[in-house]
């Protein structure tokens, strides 16, 4: 365990349960589960106090917006968004939202437990629209502001949305103004929300102005949303629909209660300042940033990501915790080098994030001058987290070998890369993995209804694995692979559909990433298997983005993949492009281009091949890919 302050209290802790024990049965725990079995041991204890603070919350019907009232009442003039110039305080944000939740109810738009959409940009107007929302007891989807056209229209119909709470902004306008007439025969009201709105918008949809509603601003009493039971849907987030259309993910309002205490380990405070520039349709951004910032009575920045601006903003608003996903510690250690990088000037106390890839992360750590980072492993649709609390370089946390055995929530399987389902043995049980080979890894359900599952049933009993290690036991399959080596600590290998199988042997793309984009001069670069006639399998190709001002040279950067990756895994084609196509989350999309494969008739971006002969990665021309279709050349 590294020396952090929250270390050396649960060390503190261990000294003192050690103290209790004899010698010798102190020596025989720490022989059989580890030397840090009595550190393990407090920190079980500590989640289970926290499990059931929850819990006694659960059985007062408590709700996060409770939280948020709880404290309009306690400390109205405290800051509670900041965005761009505005500073809205607990008090004024909850007056804006009350007179929307008196509007709503006038309206007879949406009665308690009904579904509502907020497809609005990161700005005051989609707090306003959730705790409006939220106080009426109403179901709420919220809808990636990037869709439009039909994956829009799927994502509204999913969840029997009602009304659609849009923002004020002309993409989101004109993308419900093309699905008006589909709307308007499913009865879907659309409500443009916002303040200073212009004239004229499409035939329609309704104007609201937060900004000079004239409804009352009382209270909206607690017995309304009390309709509306604890284990009732309180939000459909979807997924990133990176392979298609997304999920509808189901979070009731147990699930949102227990999230708003993420960062309680981090010792998240009500002095504290968030900055959120992720997206509040995903759960990072609502989850993580807002709904923590609520329980504690803190301040949320609300901003868009941009790389130019990031750190000025942290500075600017002396933002204290910072969240990141996917590549966006890339994309701001692309940024040219500035002279106030790594300088004292910032009040970052942590980064709290998932998906830092192990190659930038200390440089990511030292340019920025951040203390402490905080990777964990998470997803929408998951039943459980883990989070690196220790700082361990690359790991999303560690599961000890006495969680194991006091709790058994996370197993390691082996599986079938091509069908994505666990390999089974003659007695019919899965196949875990050993420590240090990759497997799937599976959480375990103490029911059915411990799984939330989406909106769709079909989608919900795809992810359920049945008769894991014992007959009966029921386990989640997070559809991602991992390693664990002999301490417990957890490392996120690849995704299940993102791995493909070539030479009998499997791929993970990540991996092959990780040690592309050790190349220098590259930003970043995106593994994908295609399909290669009369080849078994995937061939490994990546689309890569050079740093400007840099460019490929071919034969360096041949010796530098064979060199650092086993012949299976080295990419047999190169796909040079000038920007990735990344979700509204920052992941790689792959689809398109695992489509597209390695064809130049379809394909004008330089493209580049193996050729083993010459050592080298040689442009890839008409002439070429005919051979290779016809398997005259070798991969």
């Amino acid at each position: 365990m590294s020396d952090t302050p929250i270390n050396r209290r649960l060390l503190g802790a261990a000294a003192a349960i050690i103290a209790g024990l004899p010698v010798a049965v102190a020596g025989f725990l720490r022989l059989k589960y580890g030397r840090t079995v009595f550190a393990d041991l407090v920190a079980f204890q500590k989640e289970q106090q926290q499990k059931k603070e929850v819990e006694a919350l659960v059985e007062q019907n408590f709700k996060v917006i409770d939280f948020f009232e709880a404290h309009v009442k306690q400390t109205p003039d405290k800051e509670f968004v900041l965005h761009k110039d505005e500073l809205l305080t607990y008090g004024e944000l909850d007056r804006q939202a009350n007179q929307l939740a008196h509007f709503v109810q006038q309206s007879e738009v949406a009665a308690c437990m009904e579904t509502v959409a907020i497809f609005i940009r990161n700005e005051p107007s989609f707090v306003v629209s959730w705790l409006a929302f939220a106080k009426l007891g109403l179901r709420i989807a919220l809808i990636n502001y990037n869709l439009k056209g039909r994956g829009l229209l799927y994502s509204i119909k999913a969840c029997n949305v009602k009304m659609i709470a849009c923002g004020n902004d002309k993409r989101l306008v004109q993308a419900l103004a093309d699905l008006m007439p589909e709307l308007q025969a499913f009865g879907v009201k659309v409500w443009v929300v916002g303040k200073d709105l212009d004239e004229g918008l499409p035939l329609g949809m309704i104007p609201v102005d937060v900004k000079t509603l004239k409804e009352r601003s009382d209270p909206i009493p607690r017995s309304v949303r009390d309709q509306q039971p604890v284990l009732d849907d309180s939000l459909y987030i979807f997924t990133s629909g990176t392979t298609g259309f997304p999920k509808a993910a189901r979070v009731p309002h147990t699930r949102q209660l227990s999230g708003s205490f993420f960062q309680a380990a981090l010792g998240l405070t009500k002095d504290d300042v968030v900055y959120v520039c992720l997206p509040l349709y995903h759960s990072m951004g609502f989850t993580v940033g807002l709904q923590n910032v609520i329980r504690v009575g803190g301040t949320v920045v609300i901003s868009d990501f941009s790389a130019q601006r990031f750190w000025d903003e942290v500075r600017r608003y002396r933002a204290t915790v910072i969240l990141y996903i996917g590549e966006t510690c890339r994309y701001l250690m692309a940024q040219q080098q500035r002279v106030d990088d790594g300088k004292y000037d910032h009040k970052v106390r942590y980064a709290v994030g998932l998906g830092l890839s192990s190659d930038i992360w200390e440089e990511f750590q030292k340019r920025f001058n951040i203390g402490r980072i905080v990777e964990f492993y998470g997803a929408t649709d998951g039943t459980h987290t883990t989070t690196n609390l220790e700082g361990k370089l690359g790991s999303v946390g560690r599961y000890p070998l006495v969680y194991k055995v006091l709790q058994n929530a996370i197993v390691l399987v082996q599986c079938d890369i091509e069908t994505a389902q666990p390999l089974r043995s003659p007695n019919g049980k899965c196949i875990l993995t050993p420590p240090g080979e990759m497997g799937l890894m599976l959480f375990r359900l103490v029911d059915v209804s411990h799984f939330h599952g989406y909106v769709s049933e079909a989608s919900t009993l795809k992810k359920l694995v049945r008769d894991v290690k014992k007959n009966g036991d029921l386990f989640f399959n997070t559809g991602d692979l991992m390693v664990q080596d002999k301490d417990g600590y957890l490392y996120f290998k690849d995704r299940l559909g993102d791995t493909f199988r070539w030479k009998s042997e499997n791929v993970a793309t990540r991996e092959v990433a990780h040690v592309l984009n050790q190349y220098s001069g590259i930003q970043e670069s995106n593994v994908y298997g295609v399909k290669v006639p009369g080849c078994d399998g995937r061939a490994g190709m990546a689309a890569v983005v050079f740093k400007e001002g840099h460019q490929l040279d071919p034969k360096a950067f041949f010796d530098h993949v064979f060199r650092s990756l086993p012949l299976f895994a080295c990419p047999k084609f190169l796909r040079i492009i000038k920007k990735m196509d990344i979700t509204g989350t920052f992941k790689h999309k792959k689809t398109n281009l695992a489509r597209e494969g390695f064809d130049p008739n379809v394909i004008s971006d330089p493209l580049f091949f193996v050729d083993d002969e010459k050592k080298t990665y040689a442009p890839l021309d008409k002439e070429t890919f005919q051979k290779i279709l016809v398997g005259k050349a070798k991969l």
